[in-house]
This record gives structure tokens, sequence and C-alpha cells, in this order.
């Protein structure tokens, strides 16, 4: 089986692939593919990953709890690696600094909430233009009743 026919190894969390696996048969259409999880013994094989949300949890970039462990050593440990996609709009942690240098494309979901951003900006904006702030404390205040 050459390169072309091999099929597309995906690594993400067993949760993500319960949830994605329609929607990425769908997307792939006729293209063979195999989802891995970080505990599966052949993960290193992935070409390419996706790090949920659930992955991350409440790890921190100082503070990683070990479903976020098990991602980060499947990642360090699959050299054919060739493209990863994260949940969140930074890519500032060490191990995406790694796979980086090692040449691997890292994307984030940067613009993902950038409509809301936008719009609690305007939002801003808005009130204090309306003096909102001012109008607020006077009516804290009682100021205008009679």
């Amino acid at each position: 089986m050459n390169a072309q026919n091999a099929p597309l190894r995906i690594l993400l969390s067993r949760e993500a692939a319960g949830t994605l696996a329609p929607e990425i048969a769908r997307v792939l259409a006729q293209r063979p593919h195999v989802l891995l999880a970080p505990q599966d013994a052949d993960a290193a094989g992935a070409d390419i990953a996706f790090v949920s949300r659930d992955v991350t949890g409440l790890s921190t970039k100082h503070r990683v709890l070990p479903d976020t462990q098990r991602m980060h050593d499947a990642l360090r440990a699959a050299p054919g690696l060739r493209w990863i996609h994260i949940h969140s709009a930074g890519a500032d942690r060490a191990i995406y600094q790694e796979l980086i240098a090692r040449g691997v494309q890292v994307c984030t979901s940067s613009g993902a909430n950038a409509p809301v951003v936008a719009q609690t900006a305007l939002l801003g904006l808005l009130a204090l233009a309306r003096q909102w702030p001012l109008l607020l404390r006077a009516q804290r205040s009682g100021a205008g009743r009679r």
C-alpha cells in the first residue's frame, strides 16, 4: 500500500472521537482513516492530531494533569506527525513550541470567539460614550428622585 492509499491516522481523545467520528468520516468521504487515542499502543503512528478541550481540561502551562500529559507524550512520540489543531487560541505551551521546532504545523482556533469579543468591545465603547457609568452611579444614589 503506498502513502496515498495508507489510512490517515488521526490522534484525538476518545471523547472527541466519539463525538466527531461521523463528521470526520463524512469530510474524508472515501479516504481510509483510523482514529487513535493517546493511550492506544499505535498512537505514535499518528499523522495529524486534534487537541480538544476535554484533553486540556483544567491543566495549565505550568500544571499539566494526567490526561493532558498522555496527549503530550503521544504527540512527542509520533515521528510522522505533520499537523495538529488545538482548540484554544494560544499555542504558547511548551509542547506546541517543541512541535513547531520539529516542523509540525500547529493551528489554533484563534478567531473562534471573535464575533462575541467584538460585540462586547463595541458594547463597552457605547456604554462609555453614553456615560453609562455616570448614569448608573446617579441611579444608585437616588439622584433625580422627587
